[in-house]
């Protein structure tokens, strides 16, 4: 079934470190609020980056299945599509932040491996990610990058030499000191604007609420979501529709209905204007 509406739902949990019940009892308590925000259309939701908030020495072959199998129920009862933020998997002595892809029926139809380890990952030598992951999202071209894979100009530009539709990017946006969490709220939106307006694409980041995570490190809560068919008057604050948000970092969710024509239509002019270059458009399915 394909469909020029999606409706995309961004989490954006307060998570304790290693606590995987707790974790999932939030995950819960985040979508119930949601029961009945959607179901008109084609539905996609979105954890972050480390979403069970476990780190390589809480995770076992338990705690993997465990958080496997409450990601296939979510799907399952929500009848929505799950890209699952991203999680540690160790696999053949090696190390890996995964994400993992569900339909709407809870099948598993593939993972994406972070390409760019940073910070934590390097210091514990994860293994950097070499394949991607592009997929047939109900009409939508739909792509994965995690956090700093979005910083990557060159892995950005490989991407979309075909053009894809929409990016999800879990993310988890760690800065040294509670004095820096607007500052990092700050680059992401506007990384998130420039991608999506220079690909012309929607760009969806789910991140972890402001909090501490180990002192002296604090998560910053930059979740959003960056439409580029939109457009605002001067009379309008500035950045509305273009890029939704999350209130000071603060724990919750959002929903927002993109539409297919409106960004298709936002491309074309783009190309007649000259201000993005032909690209291939291809039809897939899980690569």
């Amino acid at each position: 079934m394909s469909s020029d509406k999606l409706e995309i739902l961004v989490l954006q949990p307060s998570l304790q470190l290693n606590q995987l019940d707790s974790n999932l009892l939030e995950y819960e308590a985040l979508l119930n609020c949601n029961i009945n925000g959607f179901r008109e259309n084609q539905t996609a939701i979105c954890f972050p980056e480390y979403w069970n908030g476990l780190r390589k020495e809480a995770v076992s072959e338990t705690t993997y299945f465990k958080s496997l199998n409450f990601l296939e129920r979510i799907a399952k009862e929500h009848s929505s599509w799950i890209i699952g933020g991203s999680q540690v998997v160790k696999e053949i002595e090696q190390l890996y932040n995964r994400t993992h892809l569900f339909n709407s029926s809870g099948k598993l139809l593939g993972y994406y491996d972070k390409q760019n380890p940073f910070g934590y990952e390097k210091t514990q030598g994860f293994t950097k990610g070499d394949k991607e992951l592009i997929w047939n999202l109900s009409g939508w071209k739909a792509a994965i990058r995690i956090c700093s894979d979005l910083w990557n100009v060159n892995g950005i530009l490989k991407l979309l030499e075909t053009e894809i539709d929409i990016l999800f990017c879990p993310t988890l946006t760690v800065v040294p000191s509670i004095d820096y969490t607007n500052y990092g709220r700050f680059m992401w939106y506007n990384l998130a604007v420039v991608r999506a307006k220079e690909a012309a694409i929607i760009v969806t980041v789910s991140d972890m609420a402001e909090q501490v995570i180990r002192e002296p490190y604090y998560s910053v809560g930059a979740s959003c979501l960056a439409d580029p068919s939109w457009r605002f008057k001067n009379s309008d604050t500035v950045g509305t529709n273009i890029i939704n948000t999350m209130k000071n970092g603060e724990r919750g969710t959002f929903l927002k209905i993109v539409d297919l024509e409106k960004l298709h239509s936002q491309r074309e002019y783009r190309k007649n204007v000259g201000l993005m270059e032909e690209r291939k458009r291809e039809n897939v399915e899980i690569k």
